[in-house]
């Protein structure tokens, strides 16, 4: 039986599904070769990310039909309109992946009238499923979890991503050796979608991100949201679903003003 329904919890189920049957496949493979190509400049895919995605959509549209998709992995097969948008990211971390680095996730979110209403991000290494849906708590393997409590930059236990293009990674140093003397530390993390996680539930106090695309950051969006935190662009504008490409400010919430603050000199502050 195939369903129309915008219904969160009938979404969040169907998500957190499809990235227990992702990360099943990818803990299978974890240790096997893989065929890795280039899409890019610094920009990888292997064939584990192709049939990842290819696990997630077909389940999806197993259960809705008439749902769109908006993918890394391009596939053309996909129907790319409809009243609920799934946004997907089979491999969140393929530089880790590739190497047999173990820090990668699954994140898949569900979003209706370009609102995410649903979101699950999946460590299948540690077998963990961070989930979010409108107007409920995020969860932990069904457990409500919240971000940290941290109020002082000086506590701050910060993690961050490096972008692609120089320019990108310029201001990605900028705003490193801002940051470095005023924080308790500092981490890269290499997969955006569980570094959010790990705000949500409070492991991380902020994370930053000079560039990212939806798909990295639409699950992770609404985790944070929904556990107490704060996600804006590095200006502390919105930072939107529906826009190109753009940099992301996480935090617990508390301490978000601080990192935007002027006289702070760390993120807003000539960032330009």
């Amino acid at each position: 039986m195939s369903l129309t329904t915008d219904d969160p919890n009938v979404l969040l189920e169907t998500a957190q599904v499809a990235a227990a049957a992702a990360g099943n496949y990818l803990r299978d493979v974890w240790q096997k070769p893989r065929h890795i190509q280039s899409k890019g400049w610094r920009d990888l895919v292997t064939d584990a990310d192709v049939e990842a995605q290819h696990i997630i959509t077909e389940l999806i549209r197993g259960r809705f039909p008439h749902h769109a998709f908006l993918v890394e992995e391009d596939d053309p097969t996909l129907p790319t309109a409809g009243l609920v948008q799934w946004i997907i990211d089979p491999v969140d971390g393929t530089s880790n992946f590739s190497r047999q680095v173990p820090i990668f996730s699954v994140s898949i979110a569900a979003a209706v009238a370009g609102q995410v209403v649903a979101g699950v991000v999946y460590d299948p290494l540690r077998d963990e499923m961070f989930s979010a849906a409108a107007n409920q708590p995020t969860t932990l393997n069904n457990q409500p979890v919240q971000v940290s409590p941290v109020s002082e930059l000086i506590q701050v236990i910060i993690a961050f991503d490096w972008s692609r293009a120089p320019t990108d990674r310029q201001l990605t140093l900028e705003l490193l050796t801002r940051l470095a003397h005023r924080v308790h530390t500092i981490r890269a993390v290499g997969s955006a979608a569980l570094a959010m996680a790990w705000v949500a539930c409070g492991r991380l106090d902020a994370y930053f991100n000079a560039m990212l695309k939806p798909w990295d950051a639409a699950a992770g969006l609404l985790l944070v949201q929904q556990s107490g935190g704060q996600l804006t662009n590095l200006d502390g504008t919105p930072w939107l679903l529906d826009s190109p490409p753009q940099p992301c400010l996480v935090s617990n919430g508390v301490i978000h003003p601080l990192m935007l603050r002027p006289e702070n000199d760390i993120i807003n502050h000539e960032i330009a």
